[in-house]
């Protein structure tokens, strides 16, 4: 279109210039509303807030370009959509004399007013980072607006809007040349003649009808939700309603939030476009505009900014708007549109499109002589056996498991699997998706091997160690690692040399390869690494590659959905998954991390079972030798059950000498209430409020006792000191505990046993008040009882200055149990006691565990109480966990939310509370805060009666850097949203 017909070229719209006086005394003689004026932010019209006797209200103040029917087109559309919505959605209010649109003079000026209904809620532009939940609630409104606006009509529906995108290809190469940057004008101007080319393809079978136009995180009203997530409440400015295509409604809302800083662009727009989809279904030719229209609406906004800010330098709402727009346009004009077809194609229910059938037969070798029918595959997957302790991140290391499988294969030739997610990418935990997905398939080959072309073609493009042959029919052909020997735009044939196999770059983990990757849609870009979750959309532009070499080269996988269903059908529902109802597969540990079987690695800050890392190859070497030699049960005499036990008793103060070994922490503490019991010949068991020690019928009624609940005949719960009480509270605590122990004994019943976690682990590492356990613990021996410290979770030196936490406390107990972090994850457990309680419990029972302290366990133990002391563990354990209270302290002062830091050491525990009212536990807020860490690459899952303390208890080779890590996460979390 020229110039001479473009109604958008030369188009200035400055803002009206009234003063917030000017505005109140409008509200006040037009609409008889008396208040105070506070001007809002606004693109080419004003807006002001009235505050008047506890009611607010808008007075908008139109452009003078816009005529009194478009204004009318507003008030009308939100009358209709209004009646139709549940969200709500301001209304036009009459003036004293009856119009809802006033012109009106004030000080030599005409103005053209409104007075409309004013909604309570933020813009979601201020609320942060949104969860997919959020993306897609903003989907569903826009798609219920745009239901609501199917019905209405209005003569003026049809006027040219700049912000309509079918006029997209008239606005951009108006307002472009206006763009001082040349980088920023060329950028614009490329988009938009990409998107109106694949537009006018599409055109003629779209939907239209009204649409609301700017559904936008500026005009999406939020509060806040039970969770502190944004709940969408309201949806204001109708002043870009206009007849367009419907498919633009869901575009606007999806480029809108594609833009916001920090957005994942693609994946964003996906959940908005999924949640309008499931409530507006979109017509596949719709879905297949969708990349152009996202496109088109970034490049207006970016230009039409940019012009109106040459108009307004001076408005803070169009610098905001500019400051976003052209970074908004570099984040969606750098998607592929094929590839954003195929993933909105999957939002909204259906498959990629099929790239086209096409036959390889024909294909000849990529290297003269190779014979790839014994062909081997080195495994570099999550879950390989040829890498093992985090040898994927060494060069030479990944080279030596090459060779290994060259030693496998009847000819040596070795390949890497098309569609594997690698773990040899291994990026640190961060809130980047790492490219882990290969979308090729590789040959390992010596360096300077000839590689000659398989197919007739063209070369499309060459770099240093690349290059791309069209093959025609609409594929190409990339290989990488390859220095060239032709230029591009070389027409070769079959057979004829391209290049030679190139020296590994500085950095790269893979010796010299050739990477063979296919592409069936023309792409600027082929990458040869992918996030996984674009990895099935990638995989229908990137086909397999294997037809054309002759070889089965894809990676035979399960999907998540498979895995989480089969556990969902065959394990018993009571055992929960973390991340529910969408949780990771987590299939890899090394140390201080976690990976997922996308190659995705995270800082695993909740695994206190692995207490000196995952995977260790001590333990994994002591395990793997025992059971070459024996593994059998505790009747038969050998060596290491009394080694284990030797090294056990040698850890705990006198009287505590002797040693059961059982299974778990649940049976350890169920085995200590038996012998309570047996020794004593009593029945009743003192706790802890709501406490937690195991899931046998003993231990889980301690978990069921309440303080309040005095009558119970087999467990008597004392009320938990909390972390807010002073010191007269903590006080009333200890007297009430020695109350109900003077009560228990007047009644017959005296305790046989008082068990408690030193450290109240459970609940985020709560410490007791100082000299409680000393007091309580002889009132119970007075009493006839005996007293267990429960150090399944807080024991074992993870409080860094204490390797028991009843060191803390000054105390003896009668009898320790322990597991969890003994075995690192093998399940050795153990009960220690004195050799009296012991003896009294032989002479009237036998214990006999089938494996526990089996001659497997025990060395594991033994390997555990090694690498403990040789890696100086509890010393990093204290120095670590120094820093993790310093790196915490003022972050957890400095929010609303957090309520305490508990705990010592490498066990810390933040309580999130509402309101800062602590008997307020904010357990909506800590599972939603928790997901958002995950996606951050931190592991953390709440604890306590209210699930509201996110638990902190890494393993003890955690490193000050990881808990930069942790920090930096929070932060970002509790300032950005969750």
């Amino acid at each position: 279109m020229d110039a001479g017909s473009n109604p958008f070229v030369a188009r200035q719209l400055r803002a009206p210039r009234l003063s917030a006086t000017g505005a109140a005394a409008i509200a006040s003689a037009t609409f008889g509303v008396h208040g105070s004026a506070l001007e809002l932010g606004s693109h080419q019209d004003q807006n002001f807030r009235i505050a008047a006797g506890g009611t607010s209200y808008v007075l908008k103040v139109a452009n003078p370009a816009f005529s009194h029917a478009e204004l009318d087109l507003q008030n009308r559309a939100m009358e209709h959509v209004a009646a139709r919505l549940r969200t709500r959605v301001p209304v036009a209010l009459p003036a004293v004399h009856g119009p809802d649109v006033v012109v009106v003079k004030h000080e030599g000026a005409s103005y053209r007013v409104r007075l409309l209904t004013y909604l309570q809620g933020l813009p979601l532009l201020r609320s942060g980072y949104l969860a997919p939940t959020v993306l897609r609630a903003v989907g569903s409104l826009a798609g219920r607006t745009a239901a609501a606006l199917a019905s209405f009509e209005h003569p003026a529906v049809g006027r040219a809007l700049e912000w309509d995108l079918r006029r997209a290809a008239d606005v951009v190469p108006a307002y472009a040349p206006l763009v001082d940057d040349d980088q920023r004008r060329s950028l614009a101007q490329a988009t938009i003649e990409r998107a109106a080319t694949a537009l006018d393809r599409l055109d003629l079978g779209l939907r239209r009808q009204a649409i609301h136009g700017d559904i936008t995180d500026w005009n999406v009203l939020a509060r806040r939700g039970p969770a502190g997530r944004p709940t969408v409440c309201g949806l204001i400015d109708f002043g870009d309603v206009v007849g367009s295509w419907l498919v633009a409604e869901c575009a606007v809302a999806a480029a809108a939030m594609a833009s916001r800083p920090g957005a994942r662009p693609l994946l964003d727009a996906a959940e908005v476009i999924r949640g309008f989809h499931a409530t507006l279904p979109l017509r596949e030719d719709e879905i297949a505009a969708l990349p152009a229209l996202l496109a088109a609406r970034a490049a207006v906004s970016a230009v039409s900014g940019q012009h109106q800010a040459g108009l307004e330098p001076d408005n803070p709402y169009v610098t905001a708007s500019v400051e976003r727009g052209w970074p908004g346009l570099e984040a969606i004009g750098a998607v592929p549109f094929e590839l954003a077809h195929a993933v909105f194609r999957q939002a909204c229910g259906l498959a990629p499109v099929a790239p086209p059938a096409r036959s390889w037969r024909d294909a000849g070798p990529f290297v003269e002589g190779l014979d790839t029918d014994q062909a081997v595959a080195v495994d570099l997957s999550v879950r390989t056996d040829d890498l093992r302790y985090a040898g994927w991140g060494d060069a030479a290391t990944v080279a030596a498991a090459v060779a290994g499988a060259a030693r496998r294969s009847a000819n040596g030739v070795v390949i890497g699997r098309y569609g594997e997610a690698r773990i040899v990418v291994d990026e640190p935990p961060g809130p980047c998706e790492p490219d882990t997905v290969h979308l090729g398939a590789d040959l390992f080959l010596p360096e300077q091997t000839p590689v000659i072309a398989p197919l007739d073609g063209r070369v499309e493009r060459c770099a240093t160690t690349e290059l791309c042959l069209a093959l025609g029919g609409g594929f190409t052909l990339r290989l990488a690692g390859i220095d060239p020997l032709r230029a591009t735009g070389d027409t070769v044939r079959r057979g004829e040399l391209l290049g030679r196999i190139a020296l590994p770059a500085a950095g790269q983990r893979l010796p010299a390869h050739l990477h063979v990757q296919l592409a069936a849609v023309p792409l600027d870009a082929m990458p040869g690494l992918v996030p996984a979750s674009l990895s099935s959309a990638w995989r229908a532009l990137c086909p397999d590659p294997g037809p054309l070499l002759g070889l089965d080269v894809a990676v035979a996988s399960e999907s998540e959905e498979t895995v989480l269903e089969r556990r969902r059908r065959f394990v018993a529902s009571p055992q929960r998954l973390y991340y529910s109802p969408a949780p990771r597969r987590m299939e890899r540990g090394w140390r201080q991390w976690l990976y997922d079987i996308d190659g995705r690695r995270y800082l695993d800050m909740i695994n206190n079972i692995a207490i000196v890392g995952h995977s260790h190859p001590r333990i994994e070497e002591a395990a793997a030798r025992q059971l070459r030699l024996l593994n059998t049960n505790t009747r038969f005499l050998y060596d290491a059950m009394g080694r284990f036990a030797e090294r056990l008793a040698g850890l705990v103060p006198a009287p505590l000498e002797v040693v059961f070994l059982v299974n778990s922490g649940s049976e350890a503490n169920d085995l200590a209430l038996r012998l309570a019991s047996e020794v004593t010949g009593h029945r009743t068991v003192l706790c802890l409020d709501a406490s937690y020690h195991g899931w046998t019928t003993a231990t889980s009624k301690t978990a069921a006792a309440r303080s309040d609940h005095g009558d119970a005949t087999e467990v008597c719960a004392l009320s938990k000191p909390r972390y807010w009480d002073d010191a007269e509270a903590q006080g009333r605590h200890l007297d009430d505990a020695l109350r109900s122990i003077d009560d228990l004994v007047a009644r017959q019943r005296p305790p046989a046993a008082f068990i408690s976690e030193p450290l109240l682990g459970n609940s985020g590492g709560l410490p007791l008040p100082a000299g409680y356990l000393q007091a309580v613990y002889g009132a119970v021996r007075a009493a006839g009882g005996v007293c267990i410290a429960d150090e399944v979770q807080v024991g074992y030196g993870r409080l860094g200055s204490f390797f028991w936490a009843f060191e803390q406390q000054a105390v003896v107990p009668d009898i320790v149990t322990l597991a969890k972090s003994a075995g690192n994850g093998h399940p050795v457990a153990a009960v220690i006691t004195t050799r009296a309680i012991a003896d009294a419990f032989g002479r009237r029972a036998d214990l006999f565990s089938s494996v526990g302290g089996s001659p497997v366990s025990c060395e594991v133990g033994l390997a555990v109480l090694d690498v403990l002391q040789q890696e100086d563990l509890q010393r990093n354990a204290r120095d670590v966990g120094d820093y993790l209270g310093e790196r915490l302290s003022p972050l957890v002062d400095g929010q609303p939310l957090t309520g305490a830091l508990h705990g010592l050491g490498l066990y810390r525990g933040i309580e999130l509370i509402r309101d800062g009212d602590p008997r307020r536990p904010a357990s909506a807020e800590a599972a939603a805060i928790c997901e958002r860490l995950l996606t951050l690459g931190v592991v953390v899952q709440p604890t306590g009666a209210g699930a509201n303390v996110l638990k902190l208890k890494p393993p003890l080779c955690v490193t000050r850097s990881d808990i930069d890590v942790l920090a930096g996460a929070l932060e970002q979390t509790f300032e950005g949203g969750w």
